[in-house]
């Protein structure tokens, strides 16, 4: 019987860190046990990893049990040097094991050469080992491939260790994001019916013909009445923002012209009163979901919209490009435009270019941005400030 290694405690722990003991086989580890006794002419070959009192094979080849006790073991003696292949050319004559069972009963091991798999940070989880039940002497071949594909099952331990830490990260993330987002909608919410209450009894207040209300009063409700329906409209926005990931959507066929057609209709008196020109050409049918895309175009007009030139009549041109995997939309405009600092900040929550502007709240731009993504896609900006900006973004192809 082996003595324990003197890191143990630590070694043991590292192994349960690579969550890899009693797991299925995989095609892998079964290639590089079968690359092993091809490579060195044996019956048997092994990835066997040593947990506590056994020793685990994750992948075997020529033999059927799928562990056996520590104690037995091979390898449990192989990992006490981890940097060198423990190599026994004849069992039957090695005072270690010529009284092991394996050696006296099946299989009968004659020969062993066993590669310690060590970690990253020094920690030997078991061996890649060749066996066979005659005595065998190894070439300087065929101990140099053994020892290349020991590297080659660490580096497949490693890689499926950091998979899983990457998968575990996303669901934590993932889970902290859905909270907050639960957060924001549950605040929003509760938010909503006492402001619209403020709001309904401001009303009132305004049409009280009959009231003693002196002008300064009746100025001062009128402000209090415009904070709450800016009010209104930030929690309006925060909830579509909270709603995004949540809402499920069906993806159809839609037509971007209606949906675009809808959106005019939408912003009609704007539209006429600073007599703005809209137009939109090339455009065709697309599978998507709807509702997500018809919010990043209003926003995306709106946005046009809101920061036009106050030196030129506004023209927005909505176009589209049709790629081997994804749709492009542009929205272009004439309008003001966007600073060259302010190009990495304009799809921030609550960033607005002008900040005393009483125009929205700055959640547009990131409304679409965060659908776009969900929808598997990208949204980008090319502005020139003073001159005017077009705004893109992708969808793929369903």
């Amino acid at each position: 019987m082996a003595p324990k290694p003197e890191n143990e405690e630590d070694r043991l722990e590292a192994l349960e860190r690579y969550n890899i003991l009693d797991t299925l086989p995989e095609e892998d580890y079964d290639n590089i046990t079968a690359l092993a006794s091809n490579i060195c002419g044996t019956k048997i070959s092994l990835i066997s990893l040593l947990d506590a009192d056994r020793q685990f094979f994750k992948s075997k080849k020529g033999l059927e049990v799928s562990e056996t006790p520590r104690d037995l073991a091979f390898c449990a003696h192989a990992i006490l040097n981890p940097n060198k292949m423990m190599i026994v050319n004849d069992a039957s004559l090695d005072e270690r094991f010529k009284d092991n069972p394996l050696v006296l009963e099946k299989p009968k091991i004659g020969f062993y050469a066993g590669m310690p798999l060590v970690t990253d940070d020094g920690f030997a989880l078991g061996t890649l080992c060749v066996l066979d039940t005659k005595p065998k002497v190894l070439n300087v071949e065929q101990i140099n491939g053994l020892k290349r594909l020991a590297k080659l099952v660490i580096n497949l331990l490693e890689l499926r260790k950091k998979t899983e830490d990457l998968t575990e990260s996303q669901e934590i993330i993932s889970t902290y994001q859905s909270q907050t987002e639960q957060l924001m909608f549950t605040i929003a919410h509760d938010l909503k019916s006492p402001i619209s209450s403020i709001s309904g009894f401001l009303s009132l207040l305004k049409m009280e013909k009959s009231s003693n209300l002196s002008e300064d009063s009746k100025k001062y409700i009128e402000y209090a009445f415009q904070s709450s329906e800016q009010m209104t409209e930030l929690i309006n926005e925060m909830l579509t923002f909270a709603k995004i990931d949540s809402n499920k959507n069906v993806e159809e066929v839609i037509d971007t012209k209606s949906v675009i057609g809808d959106i005019i209709k939408l912003n009609l008196p704007e539209i006429y009163k600073k007599d703005i020109e809209i137009s939109y050409n090339n455009l065709s049918e697309i599978k998507t979901q709807k509702t997500p895309f018809s919010i990043v175009l209003r926003n995306l007009i709106n946005n046009a919209i809101k920061y036009k030139s106050k030196d030129r009549t506004l023209h927005i041109e909505i176009s589209m490009e049709e790629r081997a995997s994804k749709w492009i939309f542009h929205v272009k405009d004439n309008g003001m435009g966007v600073k060259k600092e302010q190009l990495n900040k304009i799809f921030v929550p609550f960033f607005k270019q002008n900040k005393n502007s009483e125009d929205g709240i700055g959640l547009g731009l990131a409304v679409s941005k965060k659908i776009i993504i969900n929808l598997g896609g990208n949204i980008w900006v090319d502005s020139e400030f003073g001159k005017g900006s077009k705004f893109s973004f992708s969808i793929p192809k369903l």
